[in-house]
C-alpha cells in the first residue's frame, strides 16, 4: 500500500486538481467557457483532462476560490461519469459524477497522517463506484485501494497520483505540472463571471437588508 512520490517538477501554488469527463475537448469548450475558471485541457483516448490554467477564479472574492470551484462544478450529463482529483488545503479529495439524469457529486477525502476522514455533509464516495467509473472494476481489487486510503503516508499529490496509477487513469502530468501533450486553455466567458458577480452582489445587498446590517 506504499504511495508512489511525486519527483520535481510538481508545480507550486495552492494544490493540484485534476478533472477526466467523458466527452471530446471539443465538446467539453463551450461547458468550460460558461463556467468561472480558465483551465488546460488535455485529450486522453476516451477522458478528456481539465486542470486550472489560472490559481485563482476570475470571479470577485470570497468566490474565487479555482480549485473549490473546479471540484464542485457538477459535469453536465453527457460528459458524465466524471471523476475528481484534488490536492487542497492539504488534503486530498477524489470525487465522482455518475451517469443519470440526477447525479450527486460523491467525495473521498484523505489527510496526511490519518487517511480518510469523514464528511458527513457531503455524500461518500463507496469504493465499488470509483472503480466502475474507472473502468477498473474487475481489474484491481477493492482491498488494493483501500489499503492505500487507509495508509496516512505521503503528501496529498502522491495519494492521488498513486490512486490515478492503481486505476489505470491518465492525467498525472495534468494533475502534477499543470501540462500535458495537445494540451489547450479555455478562458471563460467574460459576460458570465460579470453576470455571476452581479448575482452574487445582488445576493449579497438582499442578505444585509433582510437581517438589517
Amino acid at each position: 500500500g506504499a504511495l508512489w512520490p511525486v519527483a520535481g517538477g510538481a508545480r507550486t501554488g495552492q494544490g493540484h486538481g485534476l478533472v477526466l469527463v467523458r466527452l471530446p475537448p471539443a465538446a467539453v469548450n463551450r461547458w468550460l467557457r460558461r463556467g468561472l475558471v480558465a483551465v488546460t485541457v488535455a485529450p486522453f483516448g476516451a477522458w478528456t483532462g481539465i486542470t486550472l490554467a489560472e490559481e485563482r477564479a476570475r470571479s470577485v472574492a470570497p468566490y474565487d476560490g479555482g480549485l473549490e470551484l473546479l471540484a464542485a462544478r457538477p459535469a453536465p450529463r453527457r460528459a458524465r461519469p466524471a471523476l475528481g482529483f484534488f490536492d487542497v488545503h492539504g488534503r486530498a479529495a477524489i470525487t465522482v459524477q455518475p451517469p443519470g439524469l440526477r447525479s450527486h457529486i460523491h467525495w473521498l477525502v484523505w489527510e496526511p497522517g490519518a487517511g480518510l476522514v469523514p464528511t458527513p455533509s457531503l455524500t461518500p464516495l463507496r469504493l465499488p463506484l470509483l472503480l466502475s467509473v474507472a473502468g477498473a472494476s474487475g481489474r484491481v481489487r477493492e482491498e488494493v485501494v483501500a489499503e492505500v486510503l487507509r495508509s496516512g503516508t505521503g503528501a496529498p499529490v502522491d495519494l492521488l497520483v498513486t490512486v490515478l496509477g492503481l486505476l489505470g487513469l491518465p492525467g498525472r502530468d495534468l494533475l502534477v505540472r499543470g501540462d500535458s501533450d495537445g494540451a489547450h486553455d479555455v478562458e471563460p466567458s467574460v459576460r458570465g463571471v460579470m453576470t455571476f458577480d452581479r448575482l452574487m452582489a445582488e445576493e449579497a445587498a438582499h442578505q444585509a437588508e433582510v437581517s438589517g446590517r
